[in-house]
């Protein structure tokens, strides 16, 4: 047969080469054409199938298929949203699902704007498990699958390691863990050897042996203090999580040196007004250059420095400071202050510059002295009443004003001692009195009462008292 095909081969080439006029006769052509058909005569129909794709029944070649235009399997529509069956075209290739068994290299990836995930994301050396061989010790061998021809393991010895797998044939969304100790690491072969952790020893209290497919995540070593760090993301949690100090599968308080997010139920949270519904940072330790403090409304809370009682020798030596985050406070006669002005002098009192009171007691009251005593001879009665003004533990009469203070009397006259407060009204801190400001009934009378009405202003609070005083 094959020197038939060759003769087939010789006659086609010469009518294909034929270049004189009239060379190209119809028998030769027709020579060549009945040969073929001889040359298929005479094959059986299994051998035809080796050499033919059908377009009815299904074939097979052992050749490189090309197909220039594409493919197309199923009823299709060419669309990314709204597409089906399975196309290939201009470089493309739509399906509704696409499985890799092994790997998916890809250059690039273009995917939703969002990226969700589900429970926990390990930052920390990982690996694949391609096989699982259980040695008669009861350990295991487990081979690594490499991801590219150089790709060796970065566990070590002592490693604890675990896996999360879920139970696929359940159907519900149920999964396992294993949890194992590397026994020993064979680089070159890209294999572990590891031993389960008894099932006392794990969270949860149950421990299952390794599946091939499965990853396992670095998350201690007992032996290597390097190794003892691991970093994971959690939406089961919701939390991020920096462990530190691992030495087995079962955490300890100590082990949790970062935590941002939802915290731990931890008992150093224990006395601390923590809403485990909210989120926090909790660091074991932290240098930083700035700290800004903001309530829930966003407003800066800075931070008090108190220095204890007020000197006027230290506000020159180290003077008093007030920053966007820190302000030095001091006591003064009983009251706590707030320094307002970096570098004040001023005394800490009411009306200064460079102190606001924070502490202390908040009431404004008057004293009313007579100059005269407070026995009188009826027939030589003369007086005058002096206001005096006390805030914050410190005198303020400087501070009040004289049209500030109202003066009234009450002898029990209402029309008398109304007439007698409209010609005393411009009286100010100081009311001199004689025998007729007792009033004209003034024996007939049980008694008199000078009262004093006092307004301070500091311009934001205006402060009010009221004294008075019996004759």
């Amino acid at each position: 047969m094959a020197d038939t095909i060759e003769t087939l081969k010789e006659l086609a080439q010469q009518v294909r080469y034929a270049t004189r006029e009239g060379e190209n006769t119809g028998e030769r052509v027709g020579r060549t054409l009945v040969g073929i058909l001889n040359l298929l005569s005479q094959c059986s129909l299994e051998e035809l199938n080796k050499i033919f794709l059908h377009k009815s029944k299904p074939d097979e070649t052992p050749f490189l298929l090309k197909l220039l235009g594409g493919a197309e399997v199923g009823e299709t529509i060419d669309s990314l949203v709204a597409g089906k069956g399975i196309l290939l075209k201009d470089g493309r290739v739509q399906a509704d699902t696409l499985e890799a068994r092994f790997a998916l290299i890809v250059q690039e990836v273009i995917f939703n704007r969002l990226s969700a995930m589900e429970s926990d994301y390990s930052f920390s050396e990982s690996g694949t498990i391609e096989s699982v061989e259980l040695l008669e010790d009861g350990t295991y061998r487990l081979p690594l699958r490499k991801r590219w021809e150089n790709d060796f393991t970065a566990l070590a010895e002592n490693d604890v390691v675990y896996g999360v797998a879920n139970i696929l044939a359940s159907g519900d969304g149920d999964y396992y863990t294993s949890w194992l100790r590397v026994l020993h690491v064979d680089t070159s072969a890209n294999t572990i050897n590891a031993v389960m952790y008894p099932d006392d020893e794990v969270p949860g209290g149950k421990n299952y042996p390794p599946e091939p497919l499965m990853i396992i995540s670095h998350r201690g070593n007992p032996v290597n203090e390097n190794r003892q760090g691991y970093w994971y993301l959690s939406s089961r949690e919701k939390c991020i999580c920096m462990l530190d100090g691992v030495t087995k599968p079962i955490l300890e308080e100590n082990n949790y040196s970062i935590l941002i997010g939802r915290l731990k139920h931890l008992s150093i949270f224990d006395n601390l007004p923590i809403n485990y519904l909210h989120t926090y940072v909790y660091c074991r330790g932290i240098a930083v250059q700035d700290i800004h403090r903001i309530d829930y409304q966003g407003i800066p809370v800075r931070a008090e420095n108190n220095r204890g009682k007020w000197s006027a020798e230290e506000a020159v030596s180290d003077p008093y400071k007030s920053t966007l985050d820190m302000y030095d406070a001091v006591y003064h006669y009983g009251c706590k202050w707030m320094c307002l002005t970096t570098g004040t002098t001023d005394v800490p009192r009411y009306g200064s510059v460079g102190w606001a009171m924070i502490e202390g007691n908040p009431d404004f009251t008057i004293d009313i002295e007579s100059t005269n005593g407070w026995h009188f001879d009826a027939e030589k009665f003369t007086t005058t009443l002096i206001i005096t003004g006390d805030l914050y533990n410190q005198d303020v009469t400087d501070h009040i004003l004289d049209e500030d203070i109202e003066w009234t009397r009450d002898t029990g006259d209402v029309t008398e001692d109304n007439a007698w407060a409209v010609k005393r009204a411009d009286a100010g801190k100081s009311l001199p009195l004689t025998l007729d400001d007792l009033g004209p009934n003034y024996m007939n009378l049980t008694g008199c009462k000078f009262i004093a009405r006092v307004l301070l202003r500091d311009g934001q609070n205006n402060y009010e008292t009221t004294d008075y005083v019996p004759f």
